[in-house]
């Protein structure tokens, strides 16, 4: 089985027709030159295609967009005015490559086409900015359950909300279970045992620290860095505390700020903010984190050997579900927290204002959350509908006149 990443593939094919410049973000090991060689080797795009690595090249400097377009033209044999689809991999390591990608994209005489491939990481260089409304971007993320489970060879057809039985989840259990404890980067998951994957994982993390964040941070710093991580694992789906991290890590407020910008910026760490209109019954401030990777919690954790599900893991996942299927870029993802301490796990902002409300469950129970009848109370007029997840079970209720959709929580990609 020759397994490639149609989602992205689809929205790649998408953008080729009519966009000048594609930005893929990617993080290590997601299957990003899979996905470009693919288009490279597709007979059907009937278009010159180029392929650069700036890896093989990183030390050229390039001061404007001419000496740029001199340079790959000589050694490359690439014609900008022509339809020609130009392919830059690891751009993030060319020196103002942001300004020369802008450059070339308002030169009208331009005729190719970039697909330039951009760690998650490099996204703190400061000129970004100015290219980002210019750009289609798409970000490559480790699999989904469900690529996971095609990448295993197992039918998915029949995983879907509309013909989904619960007895169906027997079938999937332990593939979700090592799914959610090693997460889904395929060189892991072509790994025999656990001792094997934990390696992998291992080697994963060693690169990223060495290869990525040594470039940001000095040897001293990156000890630090791999504390954050063990503290942010420990205390996943908290509230995020400044001063808390800081007297932890016996460093600056302004030091830890840095550290988290870097995560965040580089798409390791979500900050999620709340929901609210009235400050004196709903928290306001404080936001809530969550990572994007599961087995780096467990890695830090050290709890690869319990698979059992944990509510906090299953919370950061289905934040990641969500987050990896929203409608529009500019969906927004928040937390609501009262002040007499209920809650709501999630509210899915639309841009068009509708919000869903979602409450994240591992019981089997199709009862409705307490928390959603004052929700619905005070926000009536704002609601699309209500999400309550299970392990397994699906059912439909109602409430006021609104739907409660009730489903599997790794199958909440499927409601939003």
């Amino acid at each position: 089985m020759i397994f490639k990443r149609k989602k992205y593939l689809d929205k790649i094919y998408k953008y080729i027709e009519k966009e000048k410049l594609i930005i893929i973000y990617w993080a290590r090991q997601v299957w990003k030159t899979t996905l470009i060689k693919t288009i490279l080797e597709d007979n059907k795009i009937n278009i010159t295609k180029k392929y650069i690595n700036f890896d093989d090249i990183y030390e050229k400097k390039f001061k404007t967009k001419d000496d740029f377009i001199k340079y790959i033209s000589f050694n490359y044999g690439v014609d900008f005015y022509s339809d020609t689809i130009l392919f830059l991999d690891e751009v993030q390591t060319v020196e103002n490559i942001e300004q020369i990608l802008k450059s070339l994209y308002d030169d009208d005489t331009i005729n190719l086409r970039i697909i330039a491939t951009w760690s998650w990481l490099w996204q703190i260089k400061e000129l970004w900015s100015s290219l980002v409304w210019r750009v289609k971007q798409i970000w490559v993320y480790p699999f989904s359950f469900y690529e996971f489970l095609e990448y295993k060879q197992i039918d998915i057809n029949y995983l879907n909300k509309d013909n989904y039985e619960s007895f169906m989840y027997d079938k999937i259990e332990h593939y979700l279970k090592e799914y959610y404890t090693f997460w889904g980067y395929p060189a892991v998951i072509n790994e025999k045992t656990k001792e094997e994957k934990i390696n992998k994982l291992s080697e994963i993390i060693d690169i990223y620290l060495k290869k990525d964040i040594a470039f940001f941070l000095s040897w001293n710093e990156i000890i630090n860095f791999r504390k954050i991580f063990s503290y942010l694992a420990n205390n996943i789906s908290s509230l995020l505390n400044i001063n808390d991290l800081s007297n932890y890590l016996s460093i600056s407020r302004d030091k830890v700020k840095y550290y988290l910008e870097i995560l965040e910026k580089s798409f390791l760490l979500h900050t999620v903010y709340p929901f609210y209109s009235d400050s004196r019954k709903e928290y306001s401030k404080q936001p809530e984190f969550f990572l994007n990777d599961l087995w780096v919690i467990n890695y830090f954790k050290n709890d690869f050997w319990n698979n059992d599900f944990k509510w906090e893991l299953i919370e950061n996942l289905a934040y990641l579900e969500i987050l990896k299927n929203k409608k529009i870029f500019s969906d927004e993802i928040k937390t609501y927290n009262k002040v007499n301490g209920s809650e709501i796990d999630f509210i899915y902002c639309y841009k068009t204002w509708w919000i869903v409300p979602i409450e994240i469950k591992l019981k089997n129970k199709d009862v409705i959350p307490k928390i959603f009848s004052s929700f619905c109370k005070d926000y009536k007029k704002d609601i699309k509908y209500f999400i309550k997840t299970t392990t397994s079970d699906i059912s439909k209720r109602e409430l006021d006149d609104f739907k409660v959709e009730i489903i599997p929580f790794w199958m909440i990609w499927d409601i939003i």
